[in-house]
C-alpha cells in the first residue's frame, strides 16, 4: 500500500482509514515527496503503534516519487491512495476482489467528496463533474482511472518499466500512460464502483480547479501523442469550445478597418451569441443532471473548464513538440521503459 503526500498533514486521517480496513494491508508506505516535516513525524507515530506503517523519504514530483516507493514495496499487489483521500473500512477488499479474475491487470474506483468539503462552487461541480466522469467514462475507459484510489498487479512495474517522468514535472498523466501499457500487453483495466473513497474538496476554488485541469492537460497531451489515446476530447465534442471564441477574436481583429468592420462585426457577434447560448444549453441539461450528479446545476463553468485543458495542451505542444516526445527526460524514460526495473514488487 502506497500512500502518495506532499507537505500534507491529512496524511494523518487517511493513514488511520487504512488501519481501520477489514481486509488490513500487509504494509502501508508513505510515500514522502517533500522535506523532513510534520508528515514524517505522523508516519513515525503511527509506526510506534503500527508497524507496518513505514515512512519514506521519496522526494521529486509524483512520477518519481512513486517509483521510488515501488522499488522498496514487497508482495503481489500494490495499491494507491492520496494523502487528501479517506478510505472506508470495505475499500480495500472491495478494491482487491477482480483481481481474481487472471486477465485483470488493474482495479481503480471513483473518488466522490468528503462530507463537509464540499462547499464552494468550484468543489460542488467537480465533485458532479466526477460523479458523472466514473459513472459514464471510466467504466468503459479504464485507463483514465487515476492511480490514487487503484491498485495494480505488482509484477507489471517491473516488467513494463517505471511510470514514466518525462511527460511533466507539474503535470499528471504518469497513471494514464502507465495504464496504456498494461492494457498494450494484454491485460484488463477494471473500474469497481463499490472500491469509493472521499476525496477532501476543501477550499477547491473555480480558480484552482482551471489550474489543475490545465496542468493535467499538459501531461494528458503527450499521452494522446505519445498513444493516440484519450477518453473525453474528440473533435465534435470541443469544436464548440474553439470556434465560438474564434470567431469572436477574429471578429475583434477585424473591427478596426471599415473594409472588413462587417464581417468582423458579424463573426464576434455570432461567436458571443453562440458562447451565450452554449452556456445557457449546458445550464439547462446541468439542472436536470444535476438530479443525478449534485453540482452539475453549474454546468455552465464546463465552458472555461474546456478551455482550460485546451491551454493546457497547447503548452504541451509547444513544450514537446507534436509527436508528443521532445523534452529534456524524454531519453531517459524510454530507456527505463525499455529496460525493466529491478525493484522488488508491492503489496497492498
Amino acid at each position: 500500500m502506497i500512500v502518495t503526500v506532499l507537505a500534507d498533514p491529512r496524511v494523518e486521517r487517511t493513514l488511520e482509514s487504512l488501519l481501520a480496513q477489514r481486509r488490513l494491508p500487509d504494509e502501508v508506505l508513505v510515500d514522502d515527496g517533500g522535506p523532513p516535516g510534520p508528515v514524517q513525524e505522523i508516519a513515525e507515530r503511527l509506526h510506534a503503534r503500527d508497524p507496518r506503517v513505514r515512512h519514506l523519504a521519496a522526494p521529486g514530483n509524483i512520477a518519481e516519487s512513486r517509483n521510488q516507493a515501488l522499488a522498496v514495496a514487497t508482495g503481489e499487489f500494490v495499491a494507491f491512495l492520496d494523502a487528501d483521500e479517506v478510505a472506508p473500512p470495505e475499500w480495500l477488499g472491495n478494491l482487491l476482489a477482480p483481481f481474481a479474475d487472471a486477465r485483470v491487470g488493474f482495479v481503480g474506483g471513483p473518488t466522490p467528496g468528503l462530507p463537509g468539503t464540499v462547499e464552494t462552487v468550484g468543489a460542488r461541480y467537480y465533485d458532479g463533474y466526477l460523479r458523472r466522469f466514473y459513472d459514464r467514462v471510466a467504466r468503459d475507459h479504464p485507463h483514465a482511472l487515476p492511480m490514487g484510489n487503484s491498485a495494480w498487479r505488482a509484477a507489471l512495474f517491473p516488467e513494463l518499466g517505471e511510470l514514466d517522468t518525462s511527460l511533466d514535472r507539474n503535470a499528471a498523466s504518469e497513471d494514464q500512460e502507465f495504464a496504456r501499457r498494461v492494457l498494450a500487453r494484454g491485460y484488463e483495466g477494471r473500474y469497481e464502483p463499490s472500491a469509493w473513497v472521499h476525496h477532501d474538496f476543501s477550499g477547491l476554488s473555480v480558480r484552482a480547479l482551471l489550474r489543475k485541469q490545465r496542468i493535467y492537460a499538459r501531461g494528458g497531451f503527450v499521452v494522446w501523442r505519445r498513444h493516440a489515446s484519450t477518453y473525453e476530447a474528440s473533435g465534435g465534442r470541443l469544436a464548440p469550445y474553439v470556434l465560438l471564441p474564434l470567431a469572436i477574436g477574429v471578429g475583434a481583429l477585424l473591427l478596426p478597418w471599415n473594409a472588413t468592420r462587417p464581417v468582423g462585426g458579424l463573426l464576434l457577434g455570432a461567436g458571443a451569441l453562440g458562447l451565450a447560448l452554449l452556456a445557457v444549453g449546458l445550464t439547462i441539461w446541468g439542472r436536470r443532471a444535476d438530479r443525478t450528479y449534485p453540482g452539475l446545476r453549474y454546468a455552465a463553468l464546463e465552458v472555461p473548464r474546456r478551455w482550460a485543458p485546451l491551454l493546457g495542451a497547447f503548452q504541451g505542444l509547444l513544450k514537446y513538440g507534436w509527436s508528443g516526445r521532445g523534452g529534456p527526460s524524454a531519453e531517459r524514460a524510454r530507456a527505463a521503459s525499455a529496460s525493466p526495473s529491478t525493484g522488488e514488487t508491492g503489496k497492498p
